[in-house]
Order: structure tokens, then C-alpha cells, then sequence
């Protein structure tokens, strides 16, 4: 391990805050406000929702937070230090910076007139670490548990069979979210067989119909003048998704694109909907803009999903997979590749710490 970020003694830490500085207890984390310096002491673990070093550049703080280091968090000219408390001793984070705070609603006493002499306390915070961690300290600090994770027996079923591919991937991809209520039940109205399939296998379950981009539920469908129907949208508006529900597997054709139709008709589609989200909307995901060459290594270790490559978010965008894995490659004009890569487990991202290889953002 580098040396800088070597195991210190308590002492030494302390020594950083100077005489008399105030220790503050939280959730798994200990403020340290003091006359040289303000200190924030995790505790090591994975915590993706909690106090907790999220990845090598990231730490987040959720409330409640002390009074006294509110302050110092947000905007105090003292230095920021951030420690994580591993069972040898203290690993030194070095300098942190504010990236983002929030604040909670107002609380308003009983009876108070304006102006109000309330209050609003801080209810999130979340600090850049100025050096990146090394991964051996990453994984010191924020130990990562090993999951059961997803098979890939659904890609047995391509390309013959994608939508017995969807079903599967879904089933294994969102095990972990209950079903909805309209699990069973199919629209009041004639569709073609791929989209039903798709919203039987969602089962109301948000998360399958898409966190960035969207498929419609059945009653958000568009009738368009031309007969045709909008089933999906890009998460601005930017493009819509159409079929023509007549169609047994129709294609999928595109208002507002750069291009009119898909390569692979709506059965196929779906799946490399699913897989986009997954790639990008996932808990635990990276992104980085390489070159070819770079992701070529990167994804010669993985599974390519045999389906002819989409048309977005760069033409042509492709998929590879391991288990509990997805990532997308999205070439573009000038030969640049962009590069997301998603998972419902953080471990699953372990396979993508490619030497050599610098990810813009890194959840693994």
C-alpha cells in the first residue's frame, strides 16, 4: 500500500484538530471540530445509502449531523480531513471538498409568526476526496461483500428467442424489487405480442420500464395520426419510440432521431433496452470516454450479447455481459467510445478494475 495512506495511530489523527476540539458521534461516523482543522472519521464498510466512502473519489454523509460541524462541512476555511477507522488504526483519506448539501424542510415552532424563526438542518452531504484512492486502499476502507450473482442463462435463448431471453434476464436482474399488482393483467387493447411479454415480465416493477429512458406503461402509450404508436421516450423528450401495433414483431421506428428505424424489430429491442438501462441506471455503475482500442481490452474478458448493435446512445452501441454485469459501448463519428457499465451488486464490478484503464466515475 502506498505510503501516504498508510494506518495511523488515534493520536496522530487527533493531533490534526488541535487542544480542546470537540468529538461529535454519529452514524457510523465521528465529526472532530477543532481550532486547526475539522475531522470526519468513518467507519470502514459498504454503506450505498448510509455514512460511508461510496468510491475512490466520493464519501457521503446523510443525517443526522451535529451542529457544531454543520458549519465546518459546508463552508469553513479550515481544513477538511477525512479518516476511516479500520482495526489496525485510522487510514488518512487526506483533504476532502464540498461537492453537494442538502437541507431538510423547514421545522416552524407552534404558534410562530413570519418571519418564521425556524430552522432547516442539514440532511445531506456529500465530500470529493482530492487524492483518489488506490483500489487496495478502496477495498480497506470500504470492504465489499461477495453476492450470489445473476447467471447469464438467458443468453442461451439468443437470438432466436428474445423474448424468452427478457424474461430471463429480468427475473434474475430484478429479484431483489416485489412484483406489482398488475403482474398478470394485459391492456384493454390490441399490441403486439413483444410488448406484452415485456410488461408481464416487469410486473409493475418501475425499475424495468427504465430509470433514465422509458417504456411506457400501457396507459402512457400515444396513439400517433399515422396509425402508429409511442411506446417509449428518451428521458428529455429529446426522441420518442414507435411500432405499429398491426404487427406481429413490428420495427421499432424513432421520431426526433438521427435515424428512423432499428436494426433488431421490437422482440429484440426490448432486451437491448433492458441492457442499456442496466448498463447505465443501475446502483453500482462507471463511465468512461476511451478509445477503441481501450475498450476493446476492456470487454474482451466479457460475453458479447449476440443481437445486432443499437442505434443509441452512439451508432453502433453494443453489449457484453458477465454475471451480474452489463456494459454497453457507444462508438461515435470522431472513433471515440463511451463506455457505462452496471450492477445491482458492487462486486460484480470487481472484473472492470482493468489496469491501465481510467474511469471518469467508478461505483466499483
Amino acid at each position: 500500500m502506498t505510503e501516504r495512506w498508510s494506518v495511523v495511530k488515534e493520536s496522530e489523527v487527533m493531533s490534526y484538530a488541535g487542544t480542546q476540539a470537540q468529538t461529535l458521534p454519529a452514524a457510523n461516523v465521528t465529526y472532530v471540530v477543532g481550532p486547526s482543522a475539522t475531522l470526519v472519521i468513518l467507519q470502514a464498510g459498504d454503506r450505498p445509502d448510509g455514512n460511508a466512502v461510496q468510491n475512490g473519489d466520493v464519501l457521503t454523509l446523510h443525517e443526522p449531523f451535529p451542529e457544531a460541524a454543520e458549519a465546518r462541512l459546508t463552508g469553513s476555511d479550515l481544513p477538511l480531513l477525512g479518516f476511516v477507522r479500520v482495526s489496525e488504526g485510522y487510514v488518512p483519506l487526506g483533504e476532502l471538498r464540498h461537492v453537494v448539501s442538502h437541507r431538510g424542510p423547514l421545522y416552524v415552532p407552534d404558534g410562530s409568526q413570519w418571519p418564521f424563526p425556524g430552522k432547516s438542518g442539514l440532511s445531506f452531504c456529500k465530500l470529493s476526496i482530492a487524492d483518489s484512492l488506490p483500489f487496495d486502499v478502496l477495498d480497506q476502507v470500504r470492504p465489499t461483500l461477495q453476492h450470489p450473482l445473476p447467471s447469464l442463462d438467458w443468453l442461451r435463448f439468443l437470438p432466436h428467442d428474445p423474448i424468452a431471453g427478457l424474461r430471463d434476464f429480468v427475473a434474475g436482474w430484478y429479484a431483489d424489487i416485489p412484483t406489482g399488482d398488475d403482474e398478470l393483467r394485459d391492456p384493454d387493447r390490441p399490441l403486439p405480442e413483444p410488448l406484452l411479454a415485456f410488461y408481464r415480465a416487469a410486473a409493475g416493477r418501475r425499475e424495468v420500464f427504465g430509470l433514465h429512458n422509458r417504456i411506457h406503461t400501457a396507459d402512457e402509450l400515444e396513439d400517433e395520426d399515422d396509425g402508429l404508436v409511442e411506446f417509449g421516450s428518451e428521458n428529455q423528450g429529446v426522441f420518442g419510440m414507435l411500432l405499429d401495433p398491426t404487427e406481429a414483431d413490428p420495427t421499432v421506428q424513432y421520431s426526433g432521431l438521427h435515424v428512423e428505424q432499428e436494426r433488431e424489430p421490437l422482440s429484440a429491442f426490448l432486451l437491448q433496452f433492458l441492457l442499456c438501462e442496466a448498463s447505465y441506471s443501475s446502483p453500482f455503475c462507471g463511465f468512461a470516454t476511451v478509445t477503441a482500442d481501450q475498450a476493446r481490452r476492456l470487454v474482451e474478458q466479457l460475453h458479447q450479447v449476440p443481437l445486432r448493435p443499437l442505434r443509441w446512445p452512439g451508432d453502433p452501441t453494443r453489449h457484453y455481459v458477465a454475471p451480474g454485469l452489463v456494459v454497453a459501448t457507444a462508438t461515435y463519428d470522431d472513433a471515440s467510445v463511451e463506455v457505462y457499465a452496471g450492477s445491482r451488486h458492487r462486486s460484480a464490478l470487481r472484473p472492470l478494475r482493468a489496469p491501465g484503464f481510467a474511469w471518469d466515475q467508478f461505483g466499483g
